[in-house]
């Protein structure tokens, strides 16, 4: 697997987890213990907010409180997502309706 594959597959992998440590990362990326500190320390620099834990119950957590790095999506899939979102503000109730808002850069009413 390539450097980059991984480290994008470690990056969803520590979002879904939200605790691990760094042999159970080890183990599941078939690397060493070595290779997922540097993997985790890229992720910290990208914008990744990782916290470390000292002690018995020691390993790493993703913070609550992140924005995620920008996705990739083609220019269709760009698109789509923006017309979906945009059908869903018809219906009176809608989960997320302050996210949704958010991300399409205006306020709930």
């Amino acid at each position: 697997m390539s450097k980059s594959k991984r480290l994008m597959e470690l990056m969803m992998a520590v979002n879904r987890k939200r605790r691990f440590t760094v042999k159970e990362l080890a183990r599941e990326f078939d690397v060493s213990t070595r290779t997922i500190l540097r993997d985790l320390q890229e992720l910290s620099d990208l914008g990744v907010p990782l916290y470390s834990e000292v002690g018995p119950h020691r390993g790493y957590q993703v913070l609550n409180e992140r924005m995620l790095p920008p996705i990739a999506f083609t220019e269709e899939e760009a698109v789509a997502i923006f017309f979906a979102s945009h059908a869903l503000r018809h219906y009176l109730y809608m989960p997320f309706e302050t996210e949704i808002s958010s991300a399409h850069g205006y306020k709930s009413a």
